[in-house]
């Protein structure tokens, strides 16, 4: 989902760093471009999955996924505002809701949840704390929409981010099996948003 230059935010934040966080807007999608194609690779081939490509972009304009979601996206930019990370947040989807259900005591109808989808940084950029402060940001995001917590999956594509989530997560919660087809399961956790407190806009 797009926003415009002049839209105040809750997650928009500058940091010490020189990186900012702010809502995704039109003209950060061309340059995501190159950091999804980096990412976004067949298990095996290694070749970007271009299908998947596409489909990411039709959400950051809005396009709902196949399960009628919509998505609101975060990127974090360079001290240029140069977009170099993306993440989003979404309703969970329903095995997610089922998986958490049946791992915790509390059911997803007591605790509103969101789940974080399409988190990516540019390699370049890794190793900067460029990706803990977008999930800090997106995680003051779903906390001011009303969220108690955020639900997270990463399948075998994207093993090396799970040391990521076991560090900014509260814990993990085991795998869904076969999430991403036969034999790629997705690994989950989760992370209380109740402590997440908003901070305010603050312009680049």
């Amino acid at each position: 989902m797009l926003h415009s230059q002049s839209d105040t935010h809750p997650a928009a934040h500058t940091s010490t760093t020189g990186f900012l966080t702010r809502p995704l807007e039109e003209r950060d999608i061309a340059t995501l471009d190159s950091i999804l194609r980096e990412h976004v690779r067949d298990l095996h081939s290694g070749e970007v999955v271009e299908s998947e490509v596409d489909a990411i972009k039709a959400y950051m304009r809005g396009a709902t996924d196949e399960f009628g979601r919509t998505r609101r996206y975060l990127v974090a930019g360079d001290g240029e505002g140069r977009a170099i990370a993306c993440m989003a947040l979404s309703a969970p989807e329903a095995r997610m809701t089922l998986h958490f259900d049946e791992e915790t005591a509390a059911s997803a109808s007591d605790i509103a949840s969101v789940e974080l989808l399409n988190a990516f940084v540019a390699t370049a950029a890794r190793g900067k704390g460029v990706g803990r402060m977008l999930f800090e940001a997106i995680c003051r995001l779903g906390a001011a929409d009303g969220a108690g917590c955020l639900l997270v999956n990463s399948g075998p594509r994207y093993r090396h981010s799970w040391a990521f989530y076991d560090r900014v997560c509260d814990g993990s919660h085991g795998f869904i099996n076969d999430y991403y087809g036969e034999g790629r399961h997705a690994k989950t956790w989760r992370k209380n948003l109740r402590a997440c407190a908003p901070e305010p806009a603050t312009s680049a």
